[in-house]
């Protein structure tokens, strides 16, 4: 009995003294001792690298977008930590300072502070050199409340389990939030907005058509228009051979559609004129298409077609202006980018009315302040149904 008795008190002894422990650890004393000397259900006071001597190289890895962060147990070694054993072959833990921990997190928020928030970039006027640059912006992620809460439990998940393998936590944009800079003075003067847009669909289209779209949206992508300088379509979308890269696609040939090298450009010539018109460029020459086409509205269409037909633009702004031309999808979109300084409070719209039969009168409506000031007239066009009789081929 006496031996019994000894046993308890032994016992009551061991509690009172991890009581002890965990009390001082959380004081900041830094005591520790083994698992093997506190039985289960017992907290106890002990350190990462005593908790994963066998796997110092296990790593909490945070990744963030495209971005990988890792961390090595080994490296949080000093860290305390409370550890409850259940007697199942589970443990409970806590960490009482986190000072190691925040400052892995706060590495990770350094190294995204470098990384520009993807939609925060735009283009404006380089004066010095005279060409239109693209700013990655200020905006950037950072790791929020909710996104230290995930990696601390992920860490903690290391520590309760018995398992060596790396521990992977993907923070999404619950667990982050925006944080911005400001923009430097001589790049916010200068900065370019989308004044003039347009996407028309590719829905229907033959793959041979679809790359003939690609190719001369890539020609005329990043095309830049100084003041008083005008860009013609034929020239920029390049001679239509299979030397550049075009293919034999479905193009009107005066009432009818037959096969002919690029076509389908006529649908980024189209895409092209109206986001011209919706910037506030000046249109020189334009020709309506023989047939409705499917992809804009009567009126709306910009055929063009080597040695007789082209769509000519002049940028009579005092700023260059930049065409940004691309197929996504089924369709294909052109924006044009103008100084934001310059346009401000004025905007364009292309519209047209349809006359009855096949035909349409267009219009471009200018507004200022919010207030409609025009509706230009600029004319209307006049479209056939399909026809025997042969011509020129429109692409």
């Amino acid at each position: 009995m006496k031996k019994q008795h000894g046993f308890y008190r032994e016992k009551r002894g061991r509690v009172l003294a991890a009581a002890a422990l965990s009390m001082a650890l959380l004081c900041g004393m830094g005591m520790s001792v083994c698992a093997e000397e506190v039985p289960a259900g017992v907290p106890y006071a002990t350190t990462i690298a005593e908790l994963k001597a066998d796997a110092p190289a296990q790593c909490l890895v945070v990744k963030v977008q495209d971005y990988t962060f890792t961390k090595m147990m080994a490296e949080l070694g000093e860290t305390a930590v409370v550890v409850q054993d259940n007697g199942d072959g589970t443990r409970l833990c806590h960490i009482p300072d986190t000072t190691l921990l925040d400052a892995f997190v706060a590495d990770i928020n350094t190294a995204l502070a470098g990384v520009p928030a993807g939609d925060d970039a735009f283009y404006y006027y380089d004066g010095a050199s005279n060409t239109i640059q693209t700013y990655q912006g200020t905006s950037y992620y950072q790791i929020n409340a909710a996104g230290k809460e995930q990696i601390y439990h992920a860490l903690l998940m290391i520590l309760a389990g018995s398992a060596t393998e790396n521990q992977e936590t993907v923070l999404d944009e619950n667990t982050l939030e925006l944080a911005s800079g400001e923009i430097p003075e001589e790049i916010a003067v200068n900065r370019y907005s989308l004044e003039g847009s347009c996407t028309t669909s590719l829905r229907g289209s033959s793959s041979n058509r679809i790359r003939n779209v690609q190719i001369a949206s890539g020609n005329l992508n990043g095309t830049v228009l100084y003041p008083g300088e005008e860009i013609s379509m034929n020239k920029a979308f390049l001679p239509r051979t299979s030397a550049n890269g075009y293919r034999e696609a479905g193009a009107y040939l005066n009432g009818k559609v037959v096969p002919a090298i690029g076509g389908g450009i006529c649908q980024v010539s189209s895409t092209v004129y109206n986001a011209a018109m919706n910037s506030g460029l000046t249109v020189l020459e334009r020709h309506a298409h023989s047939m409705p086409v499917s992809y804009l509205p009567l009126g709306m269409d910009a055929a063009i077609s080597s040695g007789s037909k082209d769509l000519r633009i002049r940028n009579d702004y005092p700023f260059p202006v930049l065409f940004e031309a691309y197929t996504e999808g089924k369709s294909v979109t052109v924006n044009i980018y103008t100084s934001e300084l310059m346009t401000a409070g004025t905007t364009y719209r292309l519209h047209a009315v349809r006359k009855g039969g096949l035909a349409a009168a267009s219009y471009l409506e200018v507004t200022v302040n919010g207030t409609v000031t025009e509706d230009r007239p600029l004319g209307t066009s006049r479209y056939s149904p399909m026809r025997k009789d042969d011509d020129e081929a429109e692409d």
